[in-house]
């Protein structure tokens, strides 16, 4: 669906991911997911809008057998994408330094 951890998942083990992201009860996930496919991260299903909590079964299918043809997340070449623990790792050696 798109929620944080799975989304850091496929970014961590870069696999190709179709998301359908739930827009209820809040739009988290959508703008999650959709910032991710402008920069070639994932491709994106059609939010569901009409309650049942399902991607269109045949947008999912077409997501699904395109899989093999889409782009590794590391292809979309976008710098510090993964590098959260190092820069956490700097941040508090400079503070830690600076007493």
């Amino acid at each position: 669906m798109g929620g944080y951890n799975t989304f850091c998942e496929i970014l961590s083990f870069d696999k190709p991911a179709a998301l359908a992201p739930r827009i209820t009860p809040r739009m988290e996930q959508y703008l999650r997911v959709a910032a991710a496919e402008r920069i070639g991260l994932v491709r994106m299903l059609p939010p569901v809008q009409d309650g049942d909590g399902l991607p269109d079964p045949a947008a999912m299918g077409a997501a699904i057998k395109a899989l093999d043809s889409q782009p590794l997340p590391s292809a979309a070449k976008v710098d510090g994408l993964l590098n959260g623990l190092d820069r956490v790792s700097e941040l508090t050696r400079a503070a830690l330094l600076s007493r």
